[in-house]
């Protein structure tokens, strides 16, 4: 009995002949000219299919070689591994009709088709792949979207994710997305990345913010105003809005508070002048400037330098 075997088998289409079936276009998406390989050990790669047809677990797929139409019946099983164009792993349920596949796997010949039960599939047409990002907000749009800049030089357009899961934070505050601002810096914006859009859906974003700026210091500057107690010695819940450096400071006087004279005595609110040069210590509530564009400082001592 003679014994027969394939020894190969390549067909690949020239760039000088035109697709019979103009819909069929695998570079739209990144995927090479079509080619079928056999080895003798019966496995098989097929790149640049189009999926025509899915009936459950066995998709139909189809190549062109110039005016030449070729179809293939595509078994998956529980073997099957799938990736995306840009290495991502995805489910076979995520092929869908007219994506570009290449497939890798075992031959096997039906009585009207090539067929092939694949093991390892890439499919060009799934182009989000999970990505983290750095950059500066370069322009704030309508509907929730901005370009973010990156270090790269490269332009993306952000959207926020309809998930309910969604974090935008400045640094430990949860702000809205209102609150962000062109020139934000992002150490960090993380999402699902659609390489064929440029586009980014957020789920995650974190806006730099200096700690220096919450942290407790002096500041120096004009009294503007004093709202006292229902005494003037009672310093339980009064406030004074102090100018420093043209900034206008809201300043919380509580129990605790020591207020004090140039010298370091003791003196009640009732002395305060408006124009007095006013020395306080605390720190800017964080929230308040965040969310509010309030400087509000929680002071923990306060001096008169005109008394």
């Amino acid at each position: 009995m003679r014994k027969i075997c394939i020894v190969g088998l390549f067909l690949l289409a020239l760039p000088s002949l035109s697709f019979a079936a103009t819909n069929y276009d695998p570079q739209s998406v990144g995927a090479g000219n079509p080619e079928l390989h056999i080895k003798p050990d019966g496995s098989v790669v097929l790149r640049s299919a189009r999926v025509d047809q899915i009936a459950g677990t066995t998709l139909y797929l189809g190549i062109v070689w110039g005016a030449v139409p070729m179809r293939f019946t595509m078994k998956t099983d529980s073997r099957t591994t799938l990736t995306k164009r840009f290495g991502g792993s995805a489910l076979i349920p995520q092929i869908r009709i007219g994506d570009y596949i290449d497939v890798e796997g075992e031959f096997f010949v039906g009585s009207d088709f090539f067929g092939v039960n694949a093991l390892r599939v890439k499919d060009w047409s799934l182009q989000e792949e999970a990505g983290a990002f750095s950059g500066v907000i370069a322009e704030v749009l309508s509907d929730e979207r901005f370009t973010l800049l990156t270090p790269s030089k490269q332009t993306i357009s952000v959207r926020l994710s309809t998930t309910s899961a969604v974090s935008i934070s400045k640094g430990a505050v949860t702000i809205p997305f209102g609150r962000l601002r062109k020139g934000d810096a992002i150490p960090l914006i993380s999402g699902v990345y659609d390489h064929a859009q440029n586009r980014l859906t957020a789920d995650k974003i974190l806006i730099y913010q200096a700690k220096s700026e919450f942290t407790p210091r002096n500041f120096e500057g004009t009294l503007k105003r004093v709202d006292a107690g229902a005494a003037p010695e009672d310093t339980s819940s009064a406030k004074l809005v102090v100018a420093v450096g043209g900034v206008e400071y809201t300043v919380l006087v509580g129990p605790t508070t020591e207020v004090l004279s140039k010298n370091r005595k003791k003196v009640v609110l009732g002395r305060f002048v408006v124009g007095d040069t006013i020395r306080f210590y605390g720190a800017v509530k964080e929230e308040d400037k965040i969310l509010r564009d309030e400087l509000i400082v929680e002071a923990k001592v306060i001096r008169n330098l005109n008394l």
